[in-house]
């Protein structure tokens, strides 16, 4: 059966879990929305130009009769058909009769909408928003109770600066780590990998080396570096072990995707830094869409510490559901977020609910069709608000004028 079918022979189950409740939701909007980061972004391993000033998603407004909505965020794709059938399912259902709960924690998603729910986890964000708005709680109180009093973050913004402003060279990069450090954050994040495309193999080595003593020389011993190869090392990657090698003075915080996940390359280079008495920390995991494949790298043994399954594409539930399957094991999650202020919140709230998510990845970006309220930033870590749902709102003037006309309608 394929999914239009799929979606379509569900809609009798979905509407009956409506029965005998009392919200209903009435209408589902999607539109464009566009975002804009802090500065010029540049490109990292795998691109093709640079990031620019701006980024474009979706936003999904889940409306009720009781005049509350959840808004969210789509992943990183675009609606089409089946998707706009999928949210049909939605409407006339009772927000709270989606999902299971229990001691007042949502654990699951309700047999009937559970497939349908799976398969856009990134609904998680507006119906979260949703359900804590109509019972009047924060989102992360619905995942789990408060882990810690603010929640860290790390910029994520520092890409090939040098490749793009020739003339300015590796200090584009440093001039980068110095604001960021400036700005009160205490993790950064630099891209690597320039020898996949943008320079010669080797050159594009030297030059991540590079980089990474030039920013730890320029930040001082107390920020965290960590460095994001984007699978740019895969035709080589050897190259992974030779940049612990190299930069082992620099005290590299974590080492990102330096290839294409595969159980064996990581053992390899796990007992390699074993050996010669490297703890730099593995992350990996923005590709998968599901917890299961990441389970090989836990157990049984440890050998990705960072799990990064991306927020928008698999959702709070995904993400909750791993971080407690990967916590007693010895690993962390912090998910992985790009182009999107809402997704850096969800992120944020995931971390404030669990022990397992010690942090949040911070792009740093706005948009200007969202009010956000209560997310104060100081010393590198929010303050995640204790109001309901994500506490978030549209400002409607803005959507009126930039998203309206474009907007699509399930009702």
């Amino acid at each position: 059966m394929n999914r239009r079918h799929f979606l379509t022979a569900m809609l009798p189950a979905a509407v009956h879990l409506a029965r005998g409740t009392s919200a209903r939701i009435t209408r589902v909007t999607v539109a464009p929305i566009q975002g804009r980061f802090h500065k010029f972004v540049t490109m990292n391993a795998y691109d093709t130009s640079p990031k620019g000033h701006t980024y474009s998603n979706h936003l999904i407004r889940i409306q009720t009769d009781q005049g509350v909505e959840g808004i969210g965020v789509m992943g990183y794709g675009a609606p089409d058909d089946a998707f706009y059938q999928a949210l049909r399912m939605l409407v006339g259902v009772d927000p709270l009769a989606a999902y299971e709960r229990e001691d007042g924690h949502i654990t699951a998603r309700a047999e009937a909408l559970a497939d349908m729910l799976r398969a856009y986890a990134f609904l998680d964000g507006a119906m979260f928003d949703l359900i804590g708005k109509l019972i009047g709680k924060a989102a992360w109180r619905l995942i789990g109770d408060s882990a810690r009093d603010r929640v860290e973050t790390y910029d994520g913004t520092l890409y090939f600066s040098d490749v793009w402003f020739r003339d300015r060279g590796v200090k584009a990069v440093v001039e980068e780590a110095e604001e960021a450090a400036k700005r009160g954050y205490r993790g950064i994040k630099l891209k690597l990998g320039r020898g996949w495309k943008w320079m010669e193999p080797d050159a594009g080595f030297k030059r991540d080396v590079e980089v990474v003593h030039a920013v730890r020389r320029a930040v001082g011993p107390g920020m965290k570096i960590m460095v994001d190869v984007n699978n740019g090392y895969q035709k080589e990657p050897e190259r992974a072990w030779r940049l612990l090698q190299d930069t082992a003075a620099d005290h590299v915080y974590w080492l990102e995707e330096p290839f294409p996940e595969q159980v064996v390359l990581y053992a390899e280079l796990r007992a390699k830094m074993q050996r010669a008495g490297i703890r730099t920390l593995i992350a990996d995991g923005e590709n998968v869409r599901q917890p299961s494949e990441l389970f090989p790298y836990i157990d049984p043994k440890i050998l990705i510490d960072v799990l990064q399954m991306d927020i928008r594409t698999c959702g709070l539930l995904e993400n909750a559901a791993l971080a407690r399957r990967a916590g007693p094991l010895g690993a962390v999650c912090i998910p992985h977020n790009w182009g999107s202020q809402l997704g850096g919140l969800m992120g944020m709230q995931l971390s404030k609910a669990l022990k397992a998510v010690p942090a949040a990845e911070d792009d740093r970006s706005t948009c200007d069709v969202l009010i956000v309220d209560g997310y104060d930033f100081k010393g590198g870590s929010y303050a995640v608000p204790d109001r309901p749902g994500l506490s978030i709102r549209v400002d409607e003037d803005v959507y009126r004028l930039k998203c309206k006309a474009a907007e699509v309608a399930i009702s």
